[in-house]
């Protein structure tokens, strides 16, 4: 024997060769056993763990055998996991006990290594984890000599002759540990396929009564493999180091993640990582589609994530985003604007253009049919916040002859703004909002379809200054409808405005609100005379004319079959405002409150409904290609109504027997709103379907070629060879992909901010297709939303539940 005393765990190789020449083997004089304690030219004389080959599996895969399986179905992608056998779990399956007590059916085929004299007893799981435990300390001991203990074996095996044979893990745990316990055999087998130098010895396939042997590789193949995993062990470390960096920033609310200080496949990455998390709040169905339209960064997401030890998911994806603050996200960020690719800016090309139509607008090309309005009072309602005003009205008396009806002796007129006046067809500005279709409303605010610059500025009909218009004059028949003997006016105009807010002029039209306790003028007539340049007597009459005509209107659509025929309640509106304020939760302010339905809207909404009528008759008489707008409602019976609680229930019904709209350049009823053709032209400054149409009638106004060509089709065929069918599909789809969804989003943020506080709502009917689901209403907010129920609700039923179990 050759003597010695190491001052390192192993013995110099020297004395390793020394001994495999002698067949001897190496004692050491210290009492704790280093990793090589032996080494000798003798194979073991059988291969087999039980005796005589069999093909059967059974004989083996006894109780309280040791054995590594792969979870589930076994599919390549699992990592191996020891347990000892308990049992059979069915016909086939067999039942392991793993070292966290739990038990699981294995199927055998699973079973992809038995561990040479693993027998325990399966009452003691220790003994598992003793196992696991030795594994994990030989591979931490491996890691700290750099596989020098394996090298030197393999090293070591490739001298003898028969270097190209193989050799059993028994023997090889007696080379490397010194014995061939179950214990150490188990960890042998994980330095040979886990360790730093585990590219030295192949594992040979075989069937688990055999021995798992193993062969030495040849040199080159070694140190092609050894360079390999160099520069994977580099590219691990490289990731090791920015998962802490991102681990540092994440556990850090004031770090920001430097993007600039890390490389440009990692900056690549992180980046992608918003392809990816957009899809979060999407169905399956339609986060397949996303990921195929953007297979390429959404992938880079994946693998980013799986390197730096994350799942690959959406929601993981924008909890990094998050943390680390890329591009500023935020827990509330838009995910749907980034996945829409929405611009939320002009470029500056586009503002410098919509300055210079401010300060030098272009010819008039209308000047000469622009007919000069100013002398009608035209009130422009709105909300208070509303910066882009579209549209004014104003009634014209035509005869004071108080023995003419009523109806004869007034025109409605309907100012709309004319941005066609300033925006050319083809103009970059043009291009860029027929490239956003329409402007946005969101709680966070407003994306503009122009520069507001120009939106609220020199295309809106703002109050006190002389600006253009298309105006729409009608004459209305006793029951409502648009006199078919006097066609409608549509003219390009100039007007001047009042500005008036939808509360000023519910205010003004109650009597009991005009007159303060002792007979004089209240109030509110003070506040309204200092936006108007007319007396309070006159704007009222005006307003009250407009009253008029707006009831007449309603009641001939309700006689049409009109949506409010089945009910005449109108549910609110949802107005949902947040804002950003240090002082609020998680920095955002949420104000959400019920628009609800009186006078003033009505007025808006029934004489806007008038010159959309105006218009759709005046492309059906001249064939003008326009968008006409139609719907189909499903028949309801008296009985269905009656049936059917009064108010939001009802209201809900109708809504319920709407189908989807229809768009085509033929005119088509629209039976929700009651009327027999209907486009959209009222908000040009808001909706470019709404521009591409003044286009078409004041080109044809004009006499001249229409822009737009007259087909069904939804494709873009140039600057200026868009359909008008196709602009407002697009348009139209835009909003509905990102209104909606941020109400829905900051409605159940605010719900469960309120907690345990209690909300009324109002039940307004079951789904038809799943059970125990059900629309709710809120009335305090006009919100509307599905909730599913343990228990059956009523119709029209009133329940006061918790704010956050609504969400």
């Amino acid at each position: 024997a050759i003597q010695y005393s190491p001052t390192e765990m192993q013995p110099p190789t020297i004395l390793l060769l020394a001994a495999a020449a002698a067949g001897t083997a190496l004692a050491f004089t210290t009492n704790t056993p280093p990793l090589l304690t032996s080494l000798t030219p003798t194979r073991t004389s059988t291969t087999r763990l039980f005796g005589k080959s069999s093909d059967d599996n059974s004989s083996i895969l006894k109780e309280g055998r040791l054995v590594e399986f792969t979870a589930g179905s076994g599919s390549g992608g699992s990592s191996n996991k020891l347990g000892a056998i308990v049992g059979k779990e069915g016909k086939r399956n067999l039942k392991i006990l793993t070292s966290t007590g739990r038990t699981v059916s294995v199927p055998p085929r699973s079973i992809k290594h038995v561990v040479p004299n693993g027998r325990v007893d399966t009452s003691d799981i220790t003994q598992i984890e003793q196992h696991e435990s030795a594994a994990a300390s030989a591979l931490s001991d491996d890691m700290a000599v750099g596989g020098q203990n394996v090298m030197e074996m393999w090293e070591l095996l490739l001298e003898e002759e028969d270097a190209t044979n193989s050799i059993d893990l028994v023997t090889i745990s007696e080379l490397l540990l010194g014995d061939s316990s179950s214990i150490s055999c188990y960890a042998t087998k994980a330095l040979l396929t886990e360790g730093v130098a585990s590219y030295c010895f192949k594992e040979l396939g075989g069937k688990l009564a055999d021995l798992p042997l193993y062969e030495p590789r040849q040199v080159h193949i070694v140190e092609n493999m050894r360079s390999r995993a160099e520069i994977e062990a580099k590219e691990a470390s490289k990731w090791d180091e920015l998962k802490q960096r991102i681990d540092d920033v994440s556990s850090n609310d004031d770090m920001v993640m430097d993007l600039k200080g890390e490389s440009e496949e990692v900056q690549i990455a992180l980046q992608s990582l918003e392809s990816l998390a957009c899809l979060a709040n999407l169905s399956p169905e339609e986060m397949q589609r996303e990921e195929k339209a953007a297979s390429e960064a959404i992938t880079c997401a994946k693998q980013f994530l799986q390197n730096v030890g994350r799942r690959a998911t959406p929601e993981m994806a924008r909890t990094m985003l998050v943390s680390l603050g890329i591009n500023g996200w935020n827990k509330h960020t838009n995910m749907d604007l980034i996945r829409l690719k929405i611009p939320t800016v002009f470029d500056q090309y586009l503002e410098d253009a919509a300055t210079e139509i401010a300060m030098n607008p272009p010819p008039d090309l209308d000047e000469d049919l622009r007919m000069d309005l100013t002398h009608l009072p035209a009130f422009a309602i709105d909300d208070a916040s509303t910066k882009e005003i579209d549209d004014a009205l104003s009634v014209e008396i035509l005869t004071a002859d108080d023995d003419e009806p009523i109806h004869s002796r007034l025109r409605l007129w309907v100012h709309i703004a004319d941005p066609s006046r300033y925006i050319s067809l083809g103009s970059p500005l043009d291009k860029e909002a027929r490239r956003r279709g329409t402007s946005i409303y969101l709680p966070t605010g407003t994306i503009s379809m122009f520069p507001m610059s120009l939106a609220s500025g020199i295309l809106s009909l703002n109050p006190g200054e002389v600006t253009c218009a298309l105006s729409v004059g009608m004459m209305l028949d006793d029951s409502g409808g648009i006199d078919e003997a006097t066609p409608p006016i549509i003219t390009p105009s100039l007007v001047k405005t009042t500005r008036l807010t939808y509360d000023q002029v519910d205010l003004l039209l109650d009597p009991f609100c005009m007159v303060d306790n002792e007979g004089g003028s209240s109030g509110v007539c003070e506040s309204v005379e200092n936006a108007i340049d007319m007396s309070i007597e006159t704007a009222v009459e005006s307003l009250r004319q407009l009253q008029y005509i707006s009831e007449q209107r309603l009641q001939w659509r309700m006689d049409g079959g009109s949506s409010e025929s089945i009910s005449s309640y109108e549910l609110p509106d949802m107005t949902v405002k947040a804002t950003q304020s240090a002082d609020a939760i998680d920095g955002w302010e949420i104000d959400i409150y019920a628009k609800n339905v009186f006078a003033a809207n009505r007025i808006v909404t029934e004489c806007a409904l008038a010159a959309n009528e105006a218009m759709a008759l005046y492309g059906m008489t001249h064939g003008i290609p326009l968008p006409f707008r139609g719907q189909e409602m499903d028949e309801v019976s008296d009985d269905e109504i009656n049936m059917t609680p009064a108010g939001p229930c009802r209201s809900w019904l109708a809504i319920q027997k709407s189908r989807p709209s229809q768009i085509s350049t033929n005119p088509l009823p629209h039976a929700g709103l009651g009327l027999d053709m209907y486009v959209q032209g009222s908000s040009p400054v808001r909706r470019y379907a709404d521009l591409a149409l003044h286009h078409q009638i004041k080109s044809h106004l004009r006499g001249e070629k229409l822009p737009f060509p007259a087909n069904d089709s939804d494709d873009d065929l140039g600057d200026t060879a868009a359909t008008v069918i196709g602009i407002a599909r697009k348009a139209a789809l835009v909003a509905r992909q990102l209104e909606r969804p941020a109400n829905d989003y900051w409605l159940k943020e605010f719900l469960q901010r309120k907690g345990t506080e209690t909300t009324q709502v109002v039940v307004l009917s079951g789904d038809r297709w799943k059970d125990n689901v059900y629309k709710l209403f809120i009335p305090n907010f006009g919100a509307i939303f599905s909730y599913t129920s343990t228990t059956s609700l009523a119709n029209g039923q009133q329940i006061d539940m918790q704010s956050r179990t609504l969400s």
